[in-house]
């Protein structure tokens, strides 16, 4: 264990440059200003602040969005705040493309090299900083490029299916030989607490992760609440009796 350990914090200081990036936008969908919903008077971004501060693995911590009015919300709470422009607060702009314009922030006004980046959505309230810790360290102890929280789905991929107005076809062909839901292979879903990845793998990656050899952080379903509606903030709110935010 002590080697695995040493080996560990040699691989880490290849790659010291660890950036956290929080990103809010302003006009969310689905919920009007989702990003400032309240748990125990709490907003999500207040949470994911604290949350991500808490991190042992994250060198600078930057708060993202086009909104100016969320800035200002947050500007004494977190100590690097990016404007981005309206052409990444838009649906087509993804979240990997808010990274590396904040990456690109970064290195040009603080001279300060990125290694590995750090996404951490503020819809999933109850992530823990040793959520963040521990897929940050996926990527040392797997050798790969990229590591994700993932979770169980509340119902089987394998019955799920495509329909048009005449037909209906399973998404996978041998979900209709599978009787019953513990039949069925396991299956997972990325939990959307934390996406860690190595910055050249983020500047040349196509699509989303997870990749062939991207390593995976299991996050109880429990824990695992993503809100984007409403159904899913009153669910976090329910769960707040079991879990510290």
């Amino acid at each position: 264990m002590l080697h695995l350990n040493q080996t560990l914090q040699k691989r880490m200081l290849e790659y010291k440059n660890i950036l956290g990036i929080i990103l809010a936008r302003g006009n969310s969908k689905g919920i009007k200003n989702k990003n400032l919903l309240k748990l125990k008077n709490k907003s999500l971004i207040d949470i994911a602040i604290k949350n991500s501060k808490k991190s042992k693995k994250i060198g600078k911590l930057v708060f993202t969005s086009d909104s100016q009015n969320l800035i200002n919300k947050v500007k004494n709470k977190i100590d690097i705040c990016i404007k981005r422009p309206k052409r990444l607060a838009t649906d087509t702009a993804s979240s990997y493309d808010v990274a590396r314009h904040a990456v690109n922030w970064v290195q040009k006004n603080l001279n300060w090299n990125v290694d590995i980046v750090v996404i951490l959505p503020p819809t999933t309230p109850f992530r823990k900083s040793i959520d963040i810790d521990k897929t940050i360290d996926l990527l040392f102890k797997k050798k790969t490029n990229s590591a994700i929280t993932i979770t169980e789905p509340t119902y089987t991929p394998y019955w799920m299916f495509t329909k048009n107005k005449k037909i209906c076809k399973f998404l996978r062909p041998e979900g209709q030989k599978i009787q019953r839901r513990q039949d069925a292979p396991k299956a997972f879903q990325p939990a959307g607490m934390v996406y860690a990845i190595k910055k050249n793998l983020l500047f040349n990656m196509k699509g989303i992760l997870p990749k062939k050899n991207t390593a995976t952080y299991f996050v109880d379903k429990e824990r695992a609440v993503n809100i984007d509606n409403m159904d899913d903030y009153n669910l976090a709110k329910i769960k707040l009796k079991k879990f510290t935010i």
